[in-house]
């Protein structure tokens, strides 16, 4: 990220300044700026006191971090299910009963 602040940082910034988020920004990111932006819009408007919204960002960065670790879980696990996808389709077609109750458990399928 820019000058060592963390994605959140970043996006908050762009946030309170009304500039757009950048065009790779994940799904978690988009959540927590647009979020930022409302918070923001509200605060101003004097429709949030200071203290709620200290306590509205708090748990909004909660959630990105959260978020943000979910969809990078995510993407590790059908990165790792794509490397070994052709492994459980050979086994399915050619293995042993074993390995294919395994094709299954792994798949997700009913024993």
């Amino acid at each position: 990220m820019s000058d060592g602040l963390s994605e959140y940082e970043v996006l908050e910034r762009l946030a309170m300044t009304d500039q757009p988020m950048p065009e790779d920004t994940g799904f978690s990111g988009k959540l927590f700026y647009l979020s930022m932006r409302a918070l923001y819009s509200l605060y101003h408007a004097g429709n949030v006191k200071r203290e709620e919204a200290k306590e509205i960002k708090t748990k909004l960065i909660e959630d990105y971090r959260r978020n943000s670790f979910d969809e990078k879980l995510i993407a590790h696990h059908a990165a790792v299910r794509n490397r070994y996808s052709h492994i459980l389709t050979e086994a399915e077609k050619q293995g042993c009963p074993i390995c294919k109750k395994l094709v299954r458990i792994f798949d997700g399928r009913k024993l």
